[in-house]
């Protein structure tokens, strides 16, 4: 079902697939329209330079109706934006989640609020170069409180290995592995527990809620992988997974 609004401060479209409501828009402005969820979990911009067309459409001549959509609504991905987009969203989200597994970036680690723990995704095939050699780790933050503990069902690692190359063909720059956020989304709720996606790109959250019977809510701000996002989840939710049940998770 989709409901086109007109113009708006807040959202510019809105889509409900099944279990999933997904905002077009700037989550800066519809996280504060947002009821509580149960946890985030979420892959924001790196601030690693990207190069496309940038600029906030809040700033821009969007609201005119001649403006064109698509370009003037795309972050710019330099560190200071990002770091700004951080400190302006990371906060609200996080006010309106009980929990959260966040995939920061090693460039961008320092700027997030201090985590409950941090924990790490390890490529050792490695996965990009820095300074110093190949990153062979992508930090994972948490914040708030183990549901696994608070279960009384034990400790759970808070990492995870992998060895498997990203060869999901997804039309997005820096898409994260469906098999990275379905762990991350069992890391971090409970079965039927509402996941919020402040920056959904091109879904992989939403697909991995489809598959472990997760409700969703996905925000992206760029209507071309809003657009992906929409097809992949849906497609999800058709599918199933056939490994995992949506009970006992």
């Amino acid at each position: 079902m989709s409901d086109e609004l007109e113009l708006s401060a807040t959202y510019i479209r809105v889509e409900q697939i099944g279990d999933a409501t997904l905002y077009l828009g700037d989550c800066r402005d519809v996280l504060p329209t947002l009821a509580d969820v149960d946890a985030m979990v979420t892959d924001p911009p790196y601030g690693i330079g990207l190069k496309r067309k940038t600029s906030d459409y809040r700033d821009s001549q969007f609201f005119d109706h001649g403006a064109s959509l698509e370009a003037s609504i795309f972050y710019a991905d330099e560190p200071e934006d990002v770091r700004r987009l951080i400190s302006d969203a990371i906060p609200l989200a996080l006010s309106i989640a009980k929990r959260a597994v966040i995939f920061p970036g090693p460039a961008m680690l320092w700027h997030y609020p201090a985590p409950a723990s941090i924990g790490s995704v390890f490529t050792p095939n490695g996965a990009g170069r820095t300074a110093w050699g190949f990153q062979c780790t992508h930090p994972v933050l948490f914040y708030g409180k183990d549901p696994f503990l608070q279960d009384g069902l034990g400790a759970r690692p808070n990492s995870m290995r992998t060895e498997q190359p990203n060869n999901e063909k997804v039309d997005h720059p820096c898409a994260k592995p469906v098999q990275w956020m379905k762990w991350a989304v069992w890391r971090g709720s409970r079965s039927f527990e509402t996941i919020l996606d402040p920056f959904m790109g091109s879904g992989s959250t939403g697909v991995a809620c489809a598959k472990l019977g997760r409700r969703f809510v996905g925000i992206e701000i760029e209507p071309h992988y809003f657009d992906i996002a929409c097809r992949r989840i849906e497609e999800a939710q058709r599918q199933g997974d056939l490994f995992i049940s949506r009970v006992a998770q």
